[in-house]
């Protein structure tokens, strides 16, 4: 009687851990299957905002091109220093954007040599607005300070894009840490 007792008891807890077991492997599917379906609405979600970015700078590039400059641009590096007119070689009046890495900046070394280079890889642009009397600074890749003149260097505020004012003096902080002033004037 005692065996049949030991055996009823050893037959109960291997029937109580079968189901166990079987209820956590049905619990572990559930889980897989239920993470599976997160990481693939994950990443159809990341595919939708990708797509959307896409057809948003699409249109603001559509946008951006017919928008016409209003001001003429100075630019000092150092001792150099480069312009970017309102109004094209052939006298129509310019769009859209020029990169910063375009516009070529001009020099004279102490011994009277001129010399002359491009600022380049900022992946800035200098942009047209419907603003005549403001021009829009932005960078595609990297985040840059700006500031009005007669500001500390501190006292900038960083981001990708900044509206700059006619007349107003503006220094830009560069990736590589150098500083370019920049001034919108009124067409010459």
């Amino acid at each position: 009687m005692l065996t049949i007792k030991i055996s009823l008891i050893i037959s109960a807890v291997l029937a109580l851990t079968g189901a166990v077991q079987w209820t956590a492997e049905k619990i572990s599917k559930t889980r897989k299957g239920n993470l599976l379906e997160v990481v693939t609405e994950a990443g159809e979600f990341e595919r939708e905002r990708i797509a959307a970015e896409e057809r948003l700078r699409i249109q603001e590039e559509k946008e951006q091109a017919r928008r016409t400059f209003g001001l003429d641009v100075m630019i000092t590096h150092g001792a150099a220093f480069g312009g970017l007119s309102a109004t094209c070689q052939d006298g129509r009046a310019r769009k859209g954007q020029v990169p910063l890495d375009q516009i070529m900046m001009y020099g004279r070394q102490s011994n009277g040599k001129d010399y002359t280079y491009y600022i380049e890889d900022q992946g800035i642009s200098i942009c047209a607005t419907d603003d005549p009397d403001t021009l829009l600074v932005r960078s595609e890749d990297q985040p840059f300070e700006i500031r009005e003149a007669g500001l500390g260097r501190d006292q900038g505020q960083g981001g990708r894009s900044a509206v700059i004012k006619k007349d107003v003096l503006y220094y830009i902080i560069l990736e590589s840490h150098h500083e370019i002033s920049i001034k919108a004037t009124g067409k010459c």
